[in-house]
């Protein structure tokens, strides 16, 4: 982690250089990239069409940013004294076993996730569009140049090669994790990316709504197109399963409700075409969820549509 620390890990660039290069223009009412809502059409090739002549596709009133973007894309109401018992996530099921081994490992191998570091740039146009808009928001927002946002380490990932289009799926399959492998089989997801996701004191996700852009990137728009994803992106679904009992400090807001008291291996999945969250972490214990993000199958729909936090699921 040191020897690449004030580094993005995809781009090498100094996050610091980023943080002083990123155009930051005045604002302009009105100035705004037009688009499609998230939900009615994501990576389409007509939407990537537009998209290659704006200047920034994330540009309102003529500032780039990630979180007003979001806003203006989503169909969420933005209220924020509307119900507070909305339903802004569901619980499909929850798994039971012993993720203490899992737990452990992760917490000594993940490598420190910032605004600056975390994001890769150079993939498309959309990647480096939204990166900026990040860094304008974080760090004017914090006062900062960089703002720890959690630990990361990698479980599954499926990569594409520049040149040949050759698909190659990469599995961290040690004996601490086979128990997350265990959890990717029983909730029937076509798996493109999961890891293990570590928050420590201090650490924040700011509150945003996902973009997956991957599959705006070359390589991936096959998968997506084929799936018919680019008109109904909730084919993809992002799961987090909390691998630990809740506790006082550990943050995870959607919307305007808060999901709190959950047991270890707690399912949870939520609309991120619309829904805003983000996560912190101001306890003095880390924590740990893993994160999957691919194509459902059948049976996961099934749960998804049917969600039950009693449905127990051994691991």
């Amino acid at each position: 982690m040191k020897k690449n620390k004030g580094k993005n890990w995809y781009s090498g660039d100094v996050v610091k250089d980023l943080v002083d290069n990123v155009e930051r223009p005045d604002r302009v009412e009105g100035n705004t990239q037009e688009d499609s809502n998230y939900q009615d059409e994501m990576y389409s090739e007509e939407q990537l069409a537009r998209q290659a002549e704006m200047d920034n596709i994330f540009r309102v009133d003529n500032v780039p940013s990630r979180w007003e973007h979001n806003k203006l894309r989503s169909t969420w109401h933005f209220d924020p004294f509307g119900d507070p018992q909305e339903q802004t996530y569901v619980v499909p099921c929850r798994f039971v076993g012993d993720f203490s081994r899992a737990i452990e490992y992760a917490l000594s191998e993940a490598k420190e996730m910032t605004i600056g570091n975390y994001r890769a740039r150079n993939d498309s146009k959309q990647d480096k569009d939204m990166h900026d808009g990040e860094i304008i928001d974080a760090t004017t927002a914090s006062g900062k140049d960089d703002v720890s946002c959690m630990y990361y380490d990698k479980v599954v990932r499926t990569k594409f090669n520049k040149e040949t289009g050759a698909k190659e799926v990469l599995e961290n399959r040690i004996p601490e994790y086979e128990i997350l492998f265990n959890v990717i089989r029983e909730l029937d997801v076509d798996v493109h990316q999961s890891r293990l996701h570590i928050q420590r004191l201090s650490q924040t996700t700011p509150i945003h709504i996902d973009n997956q852009m991957r599959y705006a990137r070359p390589g991936w728009r096959k998968i997506w197109t084929d799936a018919g994803a680019d008109k109904n992106p909730l084919k993809l679904r992002r799961f987090l399963i909390h691998l630990q009992d809740w506790t006082q400090g550990h943050v995870w807001q959607f919307g305007n409700t808060y999901q709190q008291g959950y047991k270890a291996g707690t399912c949870t999945t939520y609309d991120w075409c619309n829904m805003p969250h983000g996560t912190a972490n101001f306890s003095f214990t880390p924590r740990v969820t893993f994160q999957i993000t691919g194509f459902v199958g059948d049976k996961c729909q099934w749960m998804i549509d049917n969600p039950d936090p009693n449905r127990i699921i051994k691991v």
